[in-house]
């Protein structure tokens, strides 16, 4: 009978052991989760800049999104566009931002501060054409839908900011008054940070 236990033993030992393997089971394997994916097809790896990830040596970036057309000159076109207004919408709210902090410095000689509506800027320089971004990026997706990447270098970004001060200055009356002033415009330009 001392056999038959410790053979039972023995087998039961050595099921034991059989069941303890080094493969990891379910809960130990390691999910391994892209950085970036297609927002169009999430299960696959995009390059980073179609998250939105600044590409090095622009100023700024904004990436733009279209379904598939009957061409891809369409689908380019129709994704250039959307970032084409992304890119506005950012410039137009960072320019905004810009006035604000400024308007918050800034007193006029006269110790009264100029007053800007930031709707009004906002609108503004939505409207307004942006020169000189490039299509830096472009690529289709694994769902065929198509994502471009437009770009604007420091010295682009700077002169559409110019731009969008003198546009401003022509639609606003306080604006035209801080452009008159040539310390105060020069503040404000100085205020332009590229990142």
């Amino acid at each position: 009978m001392n056999v038959k236990y410790l053979a039972l033993l023995a087998a039961v030992v050595g099921l034991t052991g059989c069941g303890a393997t080094s493969s990891p089971t379910a809960s130990q394997q390691t999910l391994v989760v892209p950085d970036c994916v297609y927002p169009d097809a999430p299960t696959q790896a995009a390059p980073l800049w179609v998250c939105d990830v600044p590409i090095e040596g622009f100023a700024l970036t904004s990436v733009g999104y279209s379904e598939k057309k009957p061409t891809l000159s369409m689908t380019t076109t129709s994704a250039r566009t959307d970032a084409g207004v992304k890119m506005s919408e950012h410039f137009a709210t960072s320019v905004s931002q810009l006035l604000t902090e400024y308007q918050k410095q800034m007193v006029t000689n006269d110790e009264e501060k100029i007053l800007l509506d930031n709707d009004l800027v906002r609108e503004s320089l939505t409207a307004i054409t942006l020169f000189g971004a490039k299509t830096a990026r472009s690529i289709t997706s694994p769902s065929q839908g198509h994502y471009v990447v437009l770009a604007m270098d420091k010295a682009t970004y700077e002169a559409n900011a110019e731009k969008a001060f003198a546009a401003l200055s022509n639609d606003n009356a306080n604006m035209r008054r801080l452009f008159n002033d040539e310390k105060a415009r020069e503040r404000l330009m100085s205020l332009i940070k590229v990142k």
